[in-house]
Formats: C-alpha cells, sequence, structure tokens
C-alpha cells in the first residue's frame, strides 16, 4: 500500500501508522530526549519508529488529545476516550501491525488528489491539537478521515512546512487509496491511452484545434522545442476525465510539481496526471496548449 501511493504521488515521507497501546510494549525504541507527538511523527515519516510514553510528551494538550490523561479543566476535543493509552507507536506504516491510524503528509494537491479518489474529504480543524488531536483522535473517534492544516506548535517546532498538511485516516481509507492508484494506473497511467478511433469525434478536433495529430493511442506535438504526448482516459463511468501530458526527454532533468518521473534507459519519460477542469478542457480544447506549455517551462535538463 504505501510504495504506490508514494510512487503515484511522489511523496518525500513515508506514511506513517499510529498504535495506542493499553500497556507499555517491549522492544520498540523510546525517544532519547523529551520531544512532542507532531515532532515524532515527522520522525516516523522520515523513516524512524519511535514508541512514546506519556513522560516522553512536553506538550500536556498532547497527552489529554491521546488519552494519556482526563482534561483537568475544559472538555478538549477531539480526544481519546476514556484516557487509558500508556504508549504510542509511530513509525512507517510498513513497520506497525494493524496501525489504529495512519498519517499522510501532503501537499494540498495531493490531498485534493486523494479527495477525488475518496469522493470527497471532510476537514474538521481549529488550529490547536492538530497531529494528536485532529489527525489521530478525530478519525479514531469518527472512522472517517480528516485533514487537518496542522497548528502552531507542529509548524514552528515539528519540522512541518508552510506549504503540507496532514491527512489521518483509518488504515481501509489508504487501502481504498491504494486501490483506486491501481486503478488510474491501468486505465490512467502515463504512458496508456484510449485508443483514439474510440475517442468521440468532439474530442478529437478539441485536440487537433489545440494543436496536437492524432495517432494511435495518444496525440501528438511540440511545444516550445519539445515532442509531447497526450493521452486520454476513462474512468469507471466512462467519461473521459484524465489527461496524461508526457514529455520524452533523453538525459537527466530536473522538474517541479506537478510533474514525475520515471527512468527508461537513457530517457526519462516525464509526466502529469491531470483531472479535467484543472484549467482546461478534454471536450472543447481550451486551455490544454497553454497548460502544455506551462508544464514544459517546468522541466530543466541536466
Amino acid at each position: 500500500m504505501e510504495e504506490e501511493i508514494r510512487a503515484y504521488f511522489g511523496s518525500r515521507y513515508h506514511l506513517v501508522g499510529v498504535k495506542l497501546f493499553r500497556e507499555v510494549p517491549e522492544g520498540y525504541p523510546v525517544p532519547e530526549r523529551r520531544g512532542k507527538f507532531c515532532e515524532f511523527v515527522m520522525r516516523a515519516a522520515r523513516g524512524e519508529t519511535i514508541l512514546m510514553r506519556a513522560e516522553d510528551e512536553e506538550c500536556h494538550l498532547s497527552l489529554v488529545a491521546l488519552g494519556f490523561q482526563e482534561p483537568a479543566y475544559l472538555d478538549l476535543q477531539p480526544r481519546i476516550q476514556p484516557a487509558e493509552t500508556r504508549a504510542v507507536l509511530v513509525a512507517p506504516v510498513e513497520k506497525i501491525e494493524e496501525p489504529d491510524v495512519v498519517l499522510m503528509i501532503a501537499t494540498p494537491r495531493q490531498v485534493m488528489e486523494i479527495a477525488t479518489m475518496l469522493g470527497g474529504i471532510r476537514a474538521k480543524f481549529a488550529g490547536e491539537v492538530a497531529v494528536c488531536g485532529e489527525a489521530v483522535a478525530e478519525p479514531l473517534k469518527t472512522g472517517s478521515p480528516n485533514v487537518s492544516f496542522l497548528c502552531g506548535g507542529a509548524r514552528m517546532l515539528g519540522g512541518y512546512r508552510d506549504s503540507e498538511v496532514i491527512v489521518g485516516a483509518p488504515p481501509e481509507v489508504f487501502q481504498r487509496v491504494a486501490e483506486r492508484v491501481r486503478a488510474l494506473q491501468k486505465t490512467c497511467g502515463a504512458l496508456c491511452g484510449c485508443r483514439t478511433s474510440e475517442l468521440p469525434e468532439q474530442v478529437i478536433s478539441a485536440l487537433a484545434g489545440a494543436g496536437f495529430e492524432k495517432g494511435i493511442d495518444y496525440f501528438f506535438g511540440r511545444v516550445n522545442s519539445m515532442n509531447v504526448r497526450l493521452y486520454l482516459n476513462k474512468d469507471p463511468s466512462g467519461r473521459i476525465e484524465h489527461l496524461t501530458v508526457h514529455f520524452p526527454v533523453r538525459g537527466e532533468v530536473e522538474v517541479e510539481e506537478p510533474l514525475r518521473v520515471q527512468r527508461r534507459g537513457a530517457w526519462q519519460d516525464v509526466y502529469a496526471i491531470l483531472r479535467n477542469g484543472e484549467g482546461f478542457d478534454i471536450y472543447t480544447g481550451e486551455g490544454i496548449r497553454e497548460v502544455v506549455e506551462k508544464l514544459s517551462r517546468k522541466i530543466k535538463k541536466g
């Protein structure tokens, strides 16, 4: 699951598994110093395995949100109830057996794609107790994914970038995302598309109007001195909703999001999978050439 999701989204981080224990288990590394849960999650996203106990946590709000303690004065929400937690294991998800919650540190664009795959995500956040409460306690209580825009402590001390948010969900939700990734790779991958003879004449005319000629299973053209291929794919309902823009480039390249790179011998397949309506319309051709030109400028040859 993790390998498929990370490869598809181009994620720099591991998916993080979170498992709560009512007794402190043996055999797991504990932090060398006290810290914050959000910090430990970031470390796990970079490959570490950490068992956090109450004495390892500096943030008293996190202790309440994760169920180590009952709130002393205010009814802090969201939180794990009843407060029976004695330890929390955080690690790359493939290193945890049956995690309670899975976390993904993501960009807004990646969250948008996940929401599309899942048919929507509700975001419930208040800018406090973010990673511990909004990303762990909330999905654990509701059984549904939640998006948190983090809190000041996480951004200042946890190492999260301003461009990053966090998605928390039960493991089966990310299994669904992995299934959708597999489906898209079969029907909407970088180098496969519908046979152009099977496409509506309206779509063929729209691509021709944007300056791209019809091949067998892709359209081709030249933009900013670069060869480009356009692949069109249908969603499960039969509607054409995705456009894959593919630049075959010889030699080393550096790219910017949303472009991704797959090596093929001496060649690099540079591509982006876009959803119809993201600045263009497959059925009219409006904006397609402009989007392709914009993507081409995000490629730097070595």
